[in-house]
C-alpha cells in the first residue's frame, strides 16, 4: 500500500510540474525539473520517470520523512537502491538522481547510450589557480658591464589585486652579496644584507583595487641578479606579464602593426628633404659624403628597444624630429635577445620586424635616413647569432635595396670578451657579403668591441669592404678624455667613425646629464664631420630618455614634454 501511495503521489507531482509547460515542449531546463546523472551529464526531465526504473525503497523507510540520499562521486555507478520519493521531493536529490533511461542503460546489457545534454554537463571540478595579493612584473631595460661588475636596469609594476585600495605598499626582494643601486626613481630605496626594500614616495603611495604603481632602478653587482623572493606589504607576490627579465614572469606579447608590403614613394622626391636633397651616402676615406661627393653628417635620435616603446614609432613622431628638431636620421633599435625577452626578435619575430619596417617606411616616406640597429647587446658576441643575422639581413636588404635612405649597423656594442679580430671580424666576413649581395650601395656600420668603445682594434686590423664605419658609443659622464683621445686619433688616421648611439648621462642610462662633457664630445664630431644619434627617443623613466614619463608619442611636444636631456639635445640640434 505505500508503494502504491507513493508511486500515485509521484505521478501528481510530475503532472504538477508539467502543466506550465505547453503540452507540445519539453519542460525547460530548471532546478525543479532537471536532474543530473551520478556520471555529471544532464538528465530529461522527471516526467520521463517509469514503472520499469529502479526506484524500490530501502527496507524500513517511513514515507512521512524522506531517507537522507548519500551523494555519489564522478566515478560511481547510479544506486538502484535510491528512494523515488527522495528524487521528487527534495531539490538534492534533483542533482543526483539518475536519468531514467541511464538508470535502465546501467542495469539492462546491450541497450543504447543514452543521449545528454551538454548545456549543463558537469566536469570534474579543476583547483582554481590561488590569486595573490600583489602581482609584480619584473621588466629587465639593459645590462652592461663596468669596472668588473654586471649592472643593469630594472623598471618595476606593482598590480593590486586584493579587490579594495591600498594605502601604501613595501616591496622587498632578495638581492645578491655586494648589490648596489647606481640609480633609482619612483621609490625610497634601502639594502639590508640580501634584502632590497622599496617603499612608496609620497605621491604613488596609493593602489587602486586592479591599479599599478611604478619605480625603477639601476644596479651594479659581483654577480648576475635575478629578482627572487618577491613579497609585497609581507606576502609572497605573484607574476605580472612581463616585458623582459626575470623572476618566472611570462612575457607580454608585442603589438603587431600592419605591415607595407611595398614602402610608401616619398612625399617630396624632388624637394629639401635630406634624402631627395642628398640621396645615396657612402664613404670617401674617413667621411660620409652625399651622392655629389660632398662631406654630409648625419644628426638625430636612437630609439630605445622598438618593441618596448612601440609608440614612438609613428609619423608624427618622426616627422617633428625632421621639421622641429632639425634631424635627418632615426636609428631603429631593434634588440635581438634580451636573456628571453618575449618583446625581443628572437622570441617574437614577426612582431619585432613588423614593427621595424613601419619605421623603416616612415622614414622613406619623409626622406629622412634610417639605420637598422641589430641590437645585439646580448649575449655580446654578435657571432652567435651569425645564422639569424644572416637570414633577417639577406631579407631586408632585397626588400630595400632600392631605397638610399637605409644604412645597416649589422652588430650594435659587442661585448662580454667578444674580441675584433676572433669574433667581431669574421661575423662581419659573412653578414656583409649578404648585404652586398642585395645591396651593392648601402652604408653598413660595425660595432667595436667593449660596447664600441675599442675603435683602435678595428683601426688596427680593419675590413676590406666598401662604404664600412665603425661604431663608437661613449656616455657624456662616464667616457670622457681619454675615448675622446683615441676616437680622435683614430679619424685622423683614416677610420670612418660613426657615434651611432651617445649619452649625455652616465653609461647605466642614469644619474646626473654633464653636459660639458657632452659639448666636448659634440664639437669634436662636428670638427671632423662624424655623424652621432642620441639615445634615446622615449619616455622610459630614467636620465638620458628624451622625454618626461608623462609625454605622449603624439610629436608636436610642448616644453612641459622634455626630459632635461631631451630640451637640451632638441636646443643642440635646432642650432645645427
Amino acid at each position: 500500500m505505500k508503494k502504491t501511495f507513493k508511486r500515485l503521489l509521484a505521478a501528481l507531482l510530475c503532472a504538477s510540474m508539467l502543466c506550465g509547460c505547453a503540452a507540445d515542449e519539453k519542460p525547460q531546463n530548471s532546478a525543479d525539473t532537471q536532474v543530473s546523472s551520478s556520471y555529471g551529464e544532464s538528465t530529461g526531465s522527471t516526467s520521463d520517470i517509469t514503472e520499469d526504473s529502479p526506484t524500490e525503497m530501502t527496507s524500513g523507510t517511513d514515507s512521512s520523512a524522506p531517507e537522507e540520499v548519500t551523494e555519489q562521486g564522478d566515478e560511481q555507478q547510479p544506486s538502484a537502491e535510491q528512494p523515488e520519493s527522495t528524487a521528487m521531493l527534495t531539490s538534492e536529490s534533483s542533482e543526483q538522481q539518475e536519468k531514467p533511461e541511464q538508470a535502465t542503460a546501467s542495469s539492462t546489457a546491450g541497450t543504447t547510450k543514452p543521449q545528454t545534454t551538454a548545456a549543463t554537463t558537469k566536469k570534474p571540478t579543476e583547483k582554481p589557480q590561488e590569486v595573490k595579493e600583489f602581482s609584480v612584473d619584473w621588466k629587465l631595460s639593459s645590462t652592461w658591464e663596468e669596472g668588473g661588475k654586471k649592472c643593469g636596469g630594472y623598471e618595476v609594476t606593482i598590480t593590486n589585486n586584493t579587490g579594495s585600495a591600498v594605502s601604501g605598499w613595501t616591496l622587498t626582494v632578495t638581492v645578491t652579496d655586494g648589490f648596489e643601486l647606481s640609480s633609482s626613481w619612483n621609490g625610497i630605496f634601502s639594502i639590508s644584507g640580501k634584502t632590497l626594500t622599496v617603499k612608496n614616495e609620497s605621491y604613488n603611495g596609493e593602489i587602486a583595487a586592479g591599479g599599478t604603481a611604478n619605480f625603477g632602478f639601476n644596479y651594479r653587482s659581483p654577480a648576475e641578479f635575478t629578482p627572487t623572493g618577491t613579497k609585497v606589504n609581507g606576502t609572497a607576490a605573484g607574476s605580472g606579464s612581463s616585458q623582459g627579465g626575470s623572476g618566472g614572469n611570462s612575457p607580454a606579447a608585442t603589438t603587431v602593426v600592419t605591415l607595407q608590403t611595398v614602402p610608401p614613394a616619398p612625399e617630396d622626391p624632388d624637394g629639401t628633404t635630406p634624402v631627395a636633397a642628398h640621396g645615396q651616402l657612402s664613404v670617401r676615406g674617413a667621411q660620409l659624403v652625399d651622392e655629389n661627393g660632398k662631406g654630409y653628417q648625419l644628426r638625430g635620435m636612437s630609439t630605445h628597444g622598438i618593441t618596448w616603446f612601440p609608440d614612438f614609432v609613428n609619423e608624427n613622431v618622426f616627422r617633428t624630429l625632421r621639421d622641429d628638431w632639425n634631424t635627418n636620421v632615426v636609428r631603429l633599435a631593434m634588440y635581438v635577445d634580451e636573456w628571453g625577452n618575449g618583446q625581443c626578435y628572437m622570441q617574437n619575430k614577426d612582431g619585432s620586424r613588423q614593427l621595424l619596417e613601419k619605421g623603416v617606411d616612415i622614414c622613406i616616406k619623409l626622406g629622412m635616413y634610417v639605420i637598422i640597429d641589430w641590437h645585439v647587446l646580448n649575449p655580446g658576441d654578435p657571432s652567435k647569432y651569425t645564422d639569424e643575422a644572416i637570414k633577417f639581413f639577406d631579407d631586408i636588404s632585397k626588400k630595400y635595396a632600392d631605397y638610399p635612405n637605409i644604412i645597416y649597423e649589422i652588430a650594435n656594442e659587442p661585448n662580454s670578451g667578444a674580441g675584433w679580430s676572433d669574433n667581431i671580424k669574421p661575423y662581419t666576413e659573412k653578414v656583409i657579403p649578404v648585404i652586398r649581395k642585395n645591396d651593392k650601395n648601402a652604408v653598413i656600420i660595425v660595432g667595436t668591441p667593449t660596447w664600441s668603445q675599442d675603435i683602435d682594434q678595428a683601426l688596427a686590423d680593419p675590413l676590406d669592404y666598401d662604404n664600412v664605419m665603425y661604431a663608437l658609443h661613449f656616455y657624456a659622464a662616464t667616457h670622457t678624455d681619454w675615448l675622446r683621445e683615441r676616437t680622435e686619433k683614430c679619424i685622423t688616421s683614416g677610420l670612418p667613425v660613426f657615434v651611432s648611439e651617445f649619452g649625455c648621462c652616465d653609461a647605466s642610462g642614469g644619474g646626473a646629464n654633464d653636459f660639458g662633457q657632452a659639448e666636448k664630445w659634440l664639437n669634436l664630431l662636428d670638427k671632423y664631420g662624424v655623424s652621432y644619434c642620441n639615445w634615446s627617443l622615449a619616455n622610459k623613466a630614467e636620465t638620458c630618455s628624451a622625454f618626461k614619463p608623462s609625454a605622449s608619442a603624439n610629436g608636436n611636444w610642448s616644453d612641459s614634454d622634455y626630459s632635461e636631456v631631451g630640451a637640451w639635445i632638441r636646443k643642440w640640434f635646432r642650432n645645427k
